[in-house]
């Protein structure tokens, strides 16, 4: 091939290569439309002798960083066997509803909560339920702080105890300094299943790595340390890591689109068309405490 063929060569070639180029190229509009709102129920009945909590909201848009807005005048109740207990919304809190004190749930009881809410405030009410078993408690024997083998920079927190024979296998943990929660985000909410609590007995079992680099975690000689264990239910479980997941986004980034949580709510108004969000559990807690 000659001088002139070969440059004539190279210059259709790359012609063709810018054509295929442009015709890969195309505008594409992202709509960021907020979707419809959708009604959110969250709460609890535990084994703690405290107010009992619902919370009911109305979902918000993506780029919006306020509270989402509390829902009034809902009517909310829990039940178990023959039992009742009304929840009255908090006066000071527009969408919490509170038990009265002293109310709390009893492990081995499948508890139901009731709502019934007027979401479109248009008068008519829609009706809510959700059901959920509360599993049997962890016994806490004692807890201690010691050097972690991860790095100098770290201390770590053991627990001796005992899980419970009708073990529900899903566990959460809590950390409490001097009164103050510390892992007090979704993601910081500890989640352990039945692979890392493989036997009955809990054995120096290490929950907490305190990075002592950090003001939030660094301890002080004469803080004294909570830890909680709760007993949750394996559907709990599955709501927190798939919230988690869903926070944490996709990997990797072009990787599935996001989706709502599974939720255990149901609407029990056929012709609504309201959007379900939230989750409503039980739970047991058990508590252990040690001075740094």
């Amino acid at each position: 091939m000659n001088a002139k063929k070969y440059f004539r060569y190279v210059v259709l070639a790359g012609s063709a290569s810018l054509l295929c180029l442009y015709a890969c190229m195309e505008r594409i509009n992202i709509h960021t439309e907020a979707s419809p709102p959708r009604l959110v129920i969250y709460g609890y009945i535990t084994t703690d002798t405290a107010q009992q909590a619902i919370r009911i909201t109305r979902s918000s848009g993506y780029f919006v960083s306020t509270e989402p807005e509390g829902i009034a005048n809902a009517t909310v109740s829990i039940t178990c066997d023959n039992d009742v207990f009304e929840l009255s919304e908090s006066p000071d809190d527009p969408g919490l509803y509170l038990t009265s004190p002293g109310v709390y749930g009893i492990p081995g009881k499948t508890y139901t909560l009731h709502a019934s809410v007027d979401f479109n405030g248009d008068g008519q009410t829609e009706e809510y339920e959700a059901d959920s078993f509360l599993p049997f408690p962890a016994t806490l024997d004692s807890a201690a702080i010691t050097d972690s083998p991860l790095s100098n920079r770290f201390l770590q927190v053991l627990i001796w105890g005992n899980l419970p024979e009708e073990s529900s296998n899903n566990f959460s943990f809590h950390l409490f300094r001097n009164g103050v929660l510390l892992n007090d985000s979704l993601q910081g909410f500890s989640i352990s299943k039945d692979d890392y609590l493989a036997t009955k007995k809990i054995t120096a079992l290490p929950v907490f790595q305190l990075n002592q680099e950090r003001d939030k975690y660094k301890l002080t000689p004469g803080d004294t340390l909570v830890v909680q264990i709760e007993s949750l239910t394996p559907e709990y479980a599955t709501f927190i890591d798939d919230a988690q997941q869903e926070f944490r986004g996709s990997i990797p980034l072009f990787g599935g689109p996001p989706a709502n949580v599974e939720t255990n709510i149901r609407c029990l108004s056929p012709d609504s068309k309201v959007g379900l969000s939230g989750f409503f559990t039980a739970y047991s807690k058990s508590r252990v405490s040690t001075i740094y």
